[in-house]
């Protein structure tokens, strides 16, 4: 849509006249701009839109701003985020009102044109976006492209009592923010990704679903580049950086002293074994000069110590070693860091696959269908899982974080398997649950995630509608699965167990193999736990995991479930029809076609009755690509 230059002196929206510009981007433009109204200077954030684009980037330009805007304003409590005022319409195309700070340079610039942060300016630096990241993660907002251009910083007070670079700090830029709990539709690129080379997350760069660690990892990265005056996966082109940030460890940081090991445990490429908000709160804590207070809302208030005059100077020390990341308790946590989210690794991965000889063979596994019915559900209490200390033991005998009807003497962490026993019904009321080894034995559920809670009756109120938002991807692009929340007893609580466990159940059979982002690449797997978009090729032994952006056999569409009356027989003489009755118009295009892989008959004598609907090329070669990129539906018809 061709547009003129917007000059000096125009007036949007009939009310706010533009200064001058005071910064570019990727997406839009920033004005100094006055409020005739109200007699005061705003920043306006216009959305450029050059003359040859699409419809559709347009209205994906739109959308980011309208995102932008009502994520930020969500969020004009927090001192760390740059408060949003209004949007309004001029030209057909939105603008943002917003606070308008003077004096702001980006993090990027400040570092270019002024030299790098001291290792304790970068520690109050993240601390300051933590708490911005912390509190939007705890409204279920990502904020999806945390980097050096998107923090602003202010020049300290000319009175500061200590020599401190920076002044207040801003995280800016929510425009590919995404809410998980409101079924936004994911703002994406030509290449399916957004996001910076060398800031992005490895597995966001991978395709999956953006999470709180995506986030941390990108933070890890910004607070890297501030020390170290480079990114940690920096090389001459964007695509080398983007090699680097996938298959190589981070540039050793030579300038970070202490903070060097808090970065690459955020850069971990695992988000499993990345660093938590919290614990990361602890650490830069530790690191700047009082670790014992609340971490502080600017840089210029980290207390400094100061001299004093009438005391003569102590003796040298000898040099201390650099802070290990042992983590501290829960309990000492609590007395410094008010939020108490644990962002944990991707509630799905859409590159899986399952496995299966040829395409009409049906890849469940034997022995786990096998074990359905009352067997499935018998007493488990006594199995062992992966070592883990447990909370204790009390007067009475050992504690039990999650009450005696569960059983447990130890927290459920994500990635935990588990058989379990119900009382009665399916589902209604509390299960006894034992630990179990994901891999080789087939399990009733497994935590995918967990949920923090201000108090205990926050978690035994709130935790189960959080934990359902937590998991919706997940559950909605499963055929047969639900989620299930696990919120502490008041012994737990007690006892620093302040986290509800959310884990994945299937209604019918058991879990094959792990479920969500515990899938491996390479790795067998099943319709158990198949999702939505996943890739797979076949090997002699089944199909595997693979990655779409490699050469792959197939990639699954979604899923059907037969009508009731419908036999198995009949089911399985059917199943490319029901798949292509629902996915034809979607996939059967050029070199594509769906086709249909039932479940094995014991699972569908036990309830699980699904025919898997996975999109082929019609001469039988390898796929290169993602063909399933927004599927009609993930629920089963």
């Amino acid at each position: 849509m061709p547009r003129p230059d917007d000059p000096v002196g125009r007036v949007i929206a009939g009310r706010y006249r533009l200064v001058r510009s005071v910064g570019a981007g990727g997406m839009g433009r920033v004005w100094l701009a006055h409020d005739e109204e109200l007699a005061c200077d705003v920043a306006l954030k216009e959305i450029t839109v050059p003359p040859e684009v699409s419809e559709q980037e347009l209205n994906a330009r739109i959308a980011r701003a309208r995102g932008e805007a009502r994520h930020s304003a969500r969020l004009r409590s927090n001192p760390h985020v740059v408060t949003i005022y209004d949007t309004v319409v001029d030209g057909g195309l939105p603008w943002i009102v917003m606070e308008y700070v003077p004096g702001a340079r980006d993090l990027e610039a400040v570092v270019r044109e002024s030299g790098t942060l001291s290792p304790d300016d970068t520690a109050g630096l993240g601390l300051a976006l933590l708490d911005a990241l912390t509190t939007g993660h705890q409204m279920g907002i990502l904020h999806r492209d945390v980097k050096p251009s998107n923090v602003l910083l202010t020049a300290p007070e000319p009175q500061g009592p200590h020599p401190a670079r920076v002044g207040r700090v801003l995280l800016t830029d929510y425009g590919i923010s995404l809410q998980q709990d409101v079924g936004e539709p994911r703002l994406t690129t030509a290449a399916g990704i957004i996001g910076t080379p060398g800031f992005l997350a490895p597995e966001r760069a991978r395709g999956s679903e953006p999470t709180p660690a995506s986030d941390l990892f990108s933070l890890g990265a910004t607070l890297y580049f501030a020390v170290e005056g480079r990114g940690p996966f920096d090389r001459s082109s964007a695509v080398g950086t983007l090699a680097a940030l996938l298959t190589e460890d981070p540039t050793p940081p030579s300038r970070a002293g202490s903070l060097a090991p808090v970065l690459l445990k955020l850069l971990a490429k695992d988000p499993a074994h990345r660093l938590r908000a919290d614990d990361v709160a602890l650490l830069l804590c530790q690191l700047t000069s009082e670790p014992t207070r609340i971490p502080p809302r600017t840089i210029t208030d980290l207390p400094r110590p100061t001299k004093q005059p009438s005391t003569p100077p102590p003796p040298p020390r000898p040099p201390q070693p650099k802070p290990s990341l042992r983590l501290p308790s829960r309990k000492s946590l609590e007395r410094i860091w008010p939020f108490w989210n644990r962002p944990r690794a991707s509630d799905r991965t859409p590159h899986r696959q399952r496995p299966r000889k040829t395409r009409r063979i049906i890849i469940l596994t034997a022995a786990g269908m096998l074990i359905v019915g009352i067997g499935t559900w018998a007493g488990v209490a006594g199995i062992s899982g992966p070592h883990r200390p447990s909370p204790g033991t009390s007067p009475t005998g050992p504690i039990m974080p999650y009450g005696e009807a569960v059983g447990l003497t130890q927290e459920l962490r994500p990635g935990d398997c588990v058989k379990a026993s119900w009382t009665s019904q399916k589902f209604k009321g509390l299960p006894n649950l034992g630990m179990t080894d994901c891999v080789d034995n087939p399990h009733d559920g497994q935590v995918i995630n967990t949920d923090s809670a201000s108090s205990l009756d926050d978690a035994q109120k709130n935790g189960g509608s959080r934990c359902k938002m937590l998991l919706a991807d997940t559950v909605n692009a499963m055929a047969d699965a639900r989620s299930y929340a696990l919120p502490p007893s008041k012994q737990g609580w007690d006892n620093g167990v302040h986290d509800t466990a959310c884990l994945i159940f299937n209604k019918t059979v058991q879990l094959l193999g792990g479920a969500g982002h515990f899938r491996k690449i390479g790795g067998s797997a099943d319709m158990s736990v198949a999702i939505v978009g996943d890739c797979w090729t076949n090997k002699q032994s089944g199909a595997v995991l693979g990655q779409c952006g490699t050469p792959h056999d197939g990639q699954t569409a979604g899923f059907v479930r037969p009508p009731n009356a419908m036999t198995y027989k009949a089911a399985y003489a059917n199943e490319d029809t029901l798949c292509q009755n629902k996915y034809a118009s979607a996939y059967m295009h050029g070199n594509y076609t769906t086709v249909g892989i039932i479940t094995a008959e014991d699972g569908w004598n036990a309830g699980f009755r699904y025919v898997e609907c996975d999109v082929v090329s019609v001469d039988g070669k390898n796929l290169t690509s993602s063909v399933v990129t927004s599927p009609p539906s993930t629920q089963p018809t």
